[in-house]
């Protein structure tokens, strides 16, 4: 069991630190995107939004809510399996 718990912290916290890159690359990509925004305007653009609002919406909504409940879950196994370890 004590293997299990040290995968579960490791998971755990390689899944924040996954959580902060996808936040930093989809700030990162907001200011690229903000930047041509302005100068892009025609039918490629069109199609291109098309793709690109379902994708930043999901990304959004994982960074949100999806991400963190993710940690919060694991984080909570994890205190459930410590305290089963340590017989409290």
């Amino acid at each position: 069991m004590n293997e299990q718990l040290d995968h579960l912290l490791r998971f755990r916290d390689q899944l924040i630190r996954f959580n902060m890159a996808l936040r930093r690359s989809m700030h990162d990509l907001q200011k690229s995107h903000d930047h041509v925004s302005p100068m892009w305007r025609d039918d490629m653009r069109k199609a291109y939004d098309r793709q690109w609002e379902p994708l930043l919406e999901m990304l959004q909504h994982y960074d949100r809510s999806d991400g963190p409940r993710y940690v919060e879950f694991l984080s909570i196994k994890i205190n459930a399996l410590e305290r089963y370890l340590s017989g409290k």
